[in-house]
């Protein structure tokens, strides 16, 4: 009775209906993510395992677990019916994660830390694969934290957490951000509003992008919201070797960033000021 009990709550999990007085029960699937969270110190609540789960994965993943974590073994098949993969890979877990508000983004740094702020912005992003990709991304290259804006899927979608591969664990994500209220933030703040376009005079190598920025991505079929690239005070192109239109959001964000990241690493920053710039929306399929 008590492995149905905790069926019950996976399948919960699952279709995020978790969260509870800002925190939430990020449901993950998989040794990997599971691995992830656990480095990270994150409060492991309860670990399922399957029977072929148990064999393979038990001895590795148990001694890591605090003694407050309840561990169930459910059968095969009901192990299968409470997972939203489609073929799960014998353990999964439930783990307390604090949530994020657009605020907490935005928090001044430790004391001695002037560099400048990197941060993402994802609006009316519907693809689950692409959003991950763009926290995983995000993380690679060091941003301060990812604002998902009113619109976009769900970061706490699983297969957002799959594509993200244990990200959430290693910076703040921020869920269901006003756009407003978030271009208001930004501006308080110092932060610079840019987006890519394909036809903007300006590409990304040759723009500064060594101040306080955050990238706005849009969605795969029509790139930024209006009101947002209204709201845009940089805009740069990505340049590519041929004729392609436009890239997904996941592939163009992680470049956006990279580029950012490599212009800190080689040089001091240096203000810039964005006049003369058009705000135009990201351009991605």
């Amino acid at each position: 009775m008590a492995a149905v009990e905790l069926l019950k709550r996976f399948r919960h999990a699952f279709a995020a209906r978790s969260a509870e007085a800002g925190e939430r029960l990020l449901p993950l699937e998989g040794p990997r993510l599971i691995a992830e969270a656990l480095r990270a110190g994150a409060r492991v609540e309860a670990v399922l395992f399957s029977p072929a789960g148990q064999a393979q994965f038990a001895a590795a993943i148990r001694p890591q677990l605090s003694k407050h974590c309840r561990v169930e073994t459910a059968g095969e098949r009901e192990f299968r019916a409470a997972m939203d993969a489609e073929h799960p890979q014998g353990v999964a877990a439930l783990v307390r994660w604090r949530e994020r508000t657009a605020e907490d983004l935005l928090l001044p740094p430790p004391v001695g830390d002037a560099a400048p702020r990197l941060l993402l912005a994802a609006a009316g992003l519907q693809d689950p694969g692409n959003l991950g990709t763009l926290i995983r991304a995000a993380d690679a290259f060091g941003a301060d934290g990812v604002a998902v804006l009113a619109g976009s899927v769900s970061p706490f979608n699983p297969k957002v957490l799959r594509a993200a591969a244990g990200s959430h664990f290693h910076l703040p994500v921020a869920a269901d951000v006003d756009p407003g209220e978030w271009v208001a933030l930004c501006r308080r703040h110092g932060v610079l509003l840019a987006a890519a376009a394909a036809h903007a005079k300006l590409s990304a190598p040759d723009a500064d992008l060594r101040r306080s920025l955050c990238w706005l991505i849009g969605q795969e079929a029509h790139g930024v919201p209006r009101a947002l690239q209204r709201a845009a005070e940089l805009t740069v192109a990505i340049p590519m070797a041929r004729q392609v239109d436009s890239l997904n959001a996941g592939v163009a964000g992680a470049i956006l960033l990279y580029e950012a990241r490599r212009q800190r690493a080689a040089a001091p920053r240096r203000e810039i000021s964005p006049e003369g710039t058009q705000p135009h929306g990201l351009v991605v399929s």
